[in-house]
């Protein structure tokens, strides 16, 4: 009874103490493997490198993209409808007929004629300044928004256009839309392709590492096993220590590149302007999200990767 009654208040501290070893304290605690290397900073700063490149590359993706809808939307719903003549008053005269008449067609939300002088600001960059209101008889300009009925078939108001005014023509812009979208998606896959080699980099290094540690803690492994260690048991601490070295590194890699891209939005809107053609640099809450998920991506790429070289090698050397 006394030696039990001895015992019994170490076994109460043991099993009070117990409860306190879980997650937060085993990462307090060393790691069975030590890190690769002299330590874990070089292969941080990596990884915060790749997550930087691969956030950008990223948002290339979601900025080609949004800018394309922009361009394409403006260009699904508006026409241009030219009014071209021997002189002023016959360009005039076909210019009040084609508005009648799209006064008078359903589907028509909005028409505006572009004066003289706006359009022959438009050949300036060609033809030089006032060149072209001095010697030539600018065309009129018509800017239509129309609704998407009215835009999948125009035929019908082509015809009405050329009967009524016989020098007006009708252009959809279907050649520019086209070009447009083949160059967004050509921009888009371009990006993404750079996205992806920037993760097959991530693998590359991560398996580079992951052997190379595996291979400095030889002995540490080999005592593992000794002790009844499993593969799968070593692997799981370094694909543990991988993700924490990958989580660094990908979190200072998106602030950073997140730090690049509003430097870089700021100068655009600066020195271009707001109603400039290129596309805007706005980091809005959706693209946001979209970034965000790189590092994740980056930390579960480089943990999966480290994991398998390390099954791998396991089944090899023992």
């Amino acid at each position: 009874m006394s030696r039990n009654s001895a015992q019994m208040p170490g076994n109460q501290n043991e099993a009070e103490e117990a409860p306190k070893r879980g997650f937060f304290n085993r990462r307090k605690s060393e790691p069975l493997l030590p890190e690769a290397g002299a330590g874990g900073a070089p292969l941080t700063a990596v990884i915060a490198v790749i997550s930087f490149l691969a956030v950008l590359a990223m948002a290339a993706v979601l900025i080609i993209n949004a800018a394309a809808q922009d361009w394409t939307a403006s260009l699904r719903s508006e026409i241009t409808v030219q009014i071209k003549g021997a002189n002023t008053a016959e360009i005039e005269a076909g210019s009040a007929a084609a508005m009648r008449i799209l006064n008078e067609t359903d589907g028509v939300i909005d028409a505006v004629l572009r004066s003289q002088e706006d359009t022959a600001a438009l050949l300036e960059p060609w033809l030089g300044q006032a060149n072209a209101s001095a010697f030539l008889n600018v065309p009129a300009l018509i800017e239509v928004k129309v609704s998407l009925e009215l835009r999948g078939d125009l035929e019908l108001l082509r015809n009405r256009l050329a009967a009524a005014a016989p020098g007006a023509t009708l252009d959809n812009h279907a050649g520019w839309h086209g070009r447009l979208t083949t160059a967004a998606r050509s921009g888009q896959a371009l990006a993404f392709t750079v996205f992806l080699l920037v993760m097959g980099a991530a693998c590359a290094i991560s398996s580079f590492a992951a052997r190379a540690g595996l291979a400095a803690n030889h002995e540490i492994v080999s005592v593992l096993h000794l002790v009844g260690a499993t593969d799968d048991f070593i692997a799981r601490e370094v694909q543990r220590r991988f993700f924490l070295l990958g989580l660094r590194g990908a979190l200072a890699g998106l602030a950073t590149a997140l730090i690049a891209l509003t430097l870089i939005g700021v100068v655009a809107r600066t020195n271009v302007g707001t109603d400039s053609f290129l596309p805007q640099f706005t980091l809005g809450g959706w693209m946001f999200l979209w970034l965000a998920t790189v590092p994740l991506v980056t930390c579960f790429v480089t943990a999966l990767t480290a994991r398998l070289t390390v099954l791998k090698a396991l089944r090899e050397q023992y």
